[in-house]
């Protein structure tokens, strides 16, 4: 036998057979892309369970939760990736930007995906991909023992392989530099999806806020046209009145509105009957 032959040193493929009757929640966001669909989210900054409840009874493909933004514990994102998954719908959580555990313990809460800000380029990608994803893609460490693996009731090795399937990454653009390694990141495989996001670009353009402006444009097109040129998710912030265009752009998954944006339009018209008194 050859050194480095034989079966302890062969790679293989994790059986698709599962070891229990359980299995882990496939994403309702990749079932949608696959069936050729775009993918609705809806964006929470707030991290009341109820909250969220109420807008997964509205049935997104997804919430948007936030830890980079926010004070909510992981307790409290945990508690709304239980009440998105009573209505079907898968959860997003933009995680801070720290350490190994940042990450890991959304996806262990069961979070369906992760928004990661401001990658930077094609190693911080990487990086990225490695802290996230189960060998042959990456080199994250296994539990198995939480919210995602039903406490131990998944198959050890189906675990494994439907996490790397079904839970994806969606690594933001924001920063001159990371377009700079665009196609170089696109192509890293386990980069699942692009998400532009133009508020921070255009700060770092000087236009802040000016996210309609011809630079940012051109960046949106961009970055559509990368996702889609190497099979990955496009997507980005939209509103009601541009979906249609960044569909058409490319774009398959789009966040279209958020709690705190509804709730002071809703407290601002409201109290605006009073103003005829």
């Amino acid at each position: 036998m050859k050194p480095g032959s034989g079966p302890m040193s062969e790679k293989l493929p994790y059986s698709a057979t599962p070891a229990t009757q359980h299995r882990m929640r496939p994403s309702r966001v990749l079932r949608t892309i696959a069936g050729g669909g775009v993918a609705r989210v809806l964006k929470l900054n707030t991290f009341d369970a109820k909250v969220a409840e109420i807008f997964a009874q509205a049935r997104p493909d997804a919430l948007w939760l936030c830890q980079e933004h926010t004070s909510a514990s992981l307790e409290a994102i945990e508690n709304q990736i239980r009440a998105a998954k009573i209505y079907d719908v898968d959860s997003l959580v933009r995680v801070a930007r720290g350490s190994y555990s940042d990450y890991i313990r959304p996806l262990e809460a069961d979070a369906t995906g992760l928004i990661v800000p401001h990658v930077m380029g094609a190693a911080d990608a990487r990086a990225v991909r490695d802290m996230t994803k189960f060998a042959p893609l990456g080199r994250r460490a296994v539990d198995g023992g939480n919210n995602d693996g039903m406490f131990t009731r998944v198959g050890f090795l189906d675990y494994l392989e439907t996490a790397n399937k079904e839970r994806f990454v969606c690594h933001q653009i924001e920063d001159p530099e990371a377009l700079d390694e665009i196609d170089a990141i696109a192509e890293i495989d386990g980069v699942d999806a692009l998400f532009f996001g133009p508020g921070d670009y255009s700060v770092r353009l000087g236009i802040p806020g000016q996210i309609q402006a011809p630079e940012i444009v051109k960046v949106r097109e961009r970055v559509a046209e990368i996702a889609r040129k190497h099979g990955k998710i496009a997507a980005t912030v939209a509103g009601k009145t541009n979906v249609k265009d960044y569909v058409s752009m490319g774009y398959n998954l789009l966040s279209v509105g958020a709690d705190v944006v509804a709730l002071a339009s809703y407290a601002d018209d409201v109290l605006s009957a009073f103003d005829a008194i």
